[in-house]
């Protein structure tokens, strides 16, 4: 398991993004990617493959995305992503240790469509599962 990526929720990503870019020295990889099952746009920024930081910009484009009450409470850091081997093994044994799994394991638009999970852990921390590509 190794440090994937950190969530942020913003309310516009454009500001956000100019933000980290202008503060920082951030820059942006990609372009936003739009996920209608979590109903939110994306940009990752970094400071380049090999820092080993990337910042997920999450902004919700409905009212019914999950992350849309979490904005109306003020937004900010909404979650660690962490990547896995094998996302089945890894959601059971943190289900073991007392985590809560939400739901079962689903291709994520923001990772290329590998499998994501989600997972609330006893310490009430909102963990994001991706894994590795294959």
């Amino acid at each position: 398991m190794k440090l994937h990526h950190i969530g942020k929720v913003v309310k516009d990503l454009d500001e956000a993004r100019l933000s980290y870019e202008e503060l920082f020295g951030l820059k942006v990889f990609g372009e936003p990617i739009v996920d209608p099952l979590q109903k939110v746009v994306v940009q990752f920024l970094s400071f380049g493959p090999e820092s080993g930081l990337v910042i997920e910009l999450i902004s919700p484009i409905s009212p019914e995305s999950p992350v849309s009450k979490f904005l109306e409470q003020g937004g900010g850091l909404h979650h660690f992503c962490f990547e896995v081997d094998d996302i089945f093994k890894e959601t059971e044994a943190l289900k073991q240790k007392g985590a809560l799994v939400l739901g079962k394991p689903l291709p994520g638009k923001g990772h290329g469509d590998r499998l994501t999970a989600w997972i609330y852990t006893p310490t009430k921390e909102l963990i994001e599962l991706v894994e590795k590509e294959k």
